[in-house]
């Protein structure tokens, strides 16, 4: 079924905010059948999500995350 892109970032930005917290983005969203899938960039990281349309269930994986150099600490 074809979606506006609005749509699309309003059924993914909450489920997408509670997974990689109130600072992720979607970047892309591409939709195949039943389910949604795309990129988001939240701090410190890329991810790919994929959303099921009947569960509304929202899975991620990390594609790129970003660590401090060593011998620095987290706070910097």
């Amino acid at each position: 079924m074809l979606r506006s892109v609005d749509a699309l970032r309003r059924q993914i930005s909450e489920p997408l905010s509670d997974s990689c917290g109130p600072h992720a983005r979607m970047l892309t969203a591409e939709v195949h059948g039943g389910f949604v899938c795309g990129l988001a960039i939240c701090p410190g990281r890329v991810v790919r999500y994929v959303m099921d349309d009947k569960t509304q269930r929202l899975k991620t994986v990390d594609l790129l995350r970003l660590t401090p150099p060593a011998g620095t600490s987290a706070a910097c």
